[in-house]
C-alpha cells in the first residue's frame, strides 16, 4: 500500500459496519453485493489485515476495524469540510447542505436562512430513513430534519415538534374498520421491518415498493401521521394508536462539526417549525 486511502472504500466500510450485513449495506449504497464485497476485500488487503470477523449470520469488527470505524467518520467529515471550504474560495460562495426526511418539509426554514445568508449557496437533499444518519455522520449534509431512530453517539439533536403515531394497514386488514387501536391490540400482528421484508428476504428500499408491500400484506406498520399524509395509497388505511407516544421530528447535526451557519439554521428551524410549507 502506498499510504493513500480511498474515501469511497472508507464510505463502503462504514456502511457495512453500520448495517452489520453486506446485503443491507449493498442495498443502502445501491450497488451489487459482490461488488461491495470485493471493495471491502481490497481495502483489507491495502490495510494489511481483516477489518471484519465474518460469522455465518453476522459481522464483528476486528481491533483494526474498530479503529477505522471510529476515525473513518472523522476522515470523511474532514474531506467534506475541505471540499466545501475550497469550493467556497473558488466560487466566492460557501455552501450549506440541508438534509430532510422525504416526508418532512424544510422549505420555511431554508427560505428564511437564504434571506438571512444571501451569500451562501444552500442545497437541500431528500433522505431515506435508512440513510439519514449516515449522511450526517459522513458529512454529506451539514444538518438534517429527520425522524427517529438515530444513533445515540455522534449526533446532536433538538426536537422541532411531535406527530401523532398511527398504524398503516391494508384496507382489507381486520383492523381497518376500527376508529383507533391500542398497543395491546397490535401484539398479535407482525410489525413490518422493510429492510428484510422483500421477496426472499431481500431489502425493500424504494418507498413505492414498501407501500405496495404493506397494501398487499397482513402486517402493520407504525408511523407518524405526517408519513401517512405524504404517502397516500387507495388500498391503505391509517388508524391512530391511542396509547402510543408521539413521534418527535428532530433536527440533527454532527456533534464534531457544528458551525455558526449550523447554529443559525437550527435557530431558524426551531422558529419556523410550525409554519406551513
Amino acid at each position: 500500500m502506498d499510504g493513500d486511502l480511498d474515501l469511497r472504500k472508507i464510505r463502503y466500510f462504514l456502511t457495512v459496519a453500520d448495517e452489520g450485513n453486506f446485503t443491507r449495506a449493498a442495498a443502502s449504497l445501491h450497488i451489487a453485493q459482490p461488488v461491495l464485497s470485493r471493495q471491502i476485500q481490497t481495502l483489507e488487503r491495502e490495510l494489511g489485515g481483516p477489518l471484519f470477523i465474518r460469522h455465518p449470520r453476522s459481522l464483528e469488527l476486528t481491533p483494526a476495524g474498530r479503529k477505522l470505524f471510529k476515525d473513518g467518520r472523522k476522515l470523511l467529515a474532514a474531506a467534506a469540510d475541505l471540499a466545501q471550504h475550497v469550493k467556497g474560495l473558488t466560487t466566492g460562495r460557501p455552501t450549506f447542505t440541508v438534509g430532510h426526511h422525504r416526508a418532512v418539509s424544510v422549505r420555511p426554514a431554508v427560505r428564511t436562512f437564504r434571506a438571512e445568508h444571501p451569500t451562501v449557496e444552500v442545497r437541500t437533499v431528500a433522505l431515506d430513513a435508512d440513510t439519514q444518519a449516515a449522511a450526517l455522520l459522513r458529512g454529506e449534509v451539514d444538518v438534517a430534519v429527520v425522524l427517529p431512530p438515530l444513533p445515540a453517539e455522534g449526533l446532536t439533536t433538538q426536537v422541532l415538534g411531535k406527530e401523532p403515531t398511527l398504524i398503516r394497514v391494508s384496507s382489507e386488514h381486520e383492523l381497518a374498520q376500527l376508529a383507533e387501536v391500542t398497543l395491546e391490540d397490535l401484539k398479535p400482528y407482525e410489525n413490518l421491518r422493510f429492510e428484510t421484508a422483500g421477496q426472499n428476504g431481500r431489502p425493500v428500499r424504494n418507498i413505492e415498493d414498501r407501500i405496495e408491500l404493506l397494501a398487499n400484506g397482513t402486517g402493520v406498520y407504525m408511523a407518524p401521521a405526517l408519513c401517512a399524509d405524504r404517502y397516500r395509497h387507495p388500498d391503505l388505511t391509517s388508524i391512530p394508536v391511542s396509547d402510543a407516544p408521539p413521534t418527535p421530528i428532530l433536527i440533527a447535526w454532527p456533534s464534531s462539526r457544528s458551525s455558526q451557519m449550523t447554529e443559525d439554521f437550527v435557530a431558524i428551524a426551531i422558529a419556523t417549525a410550525s409554519e406551513t410549507p
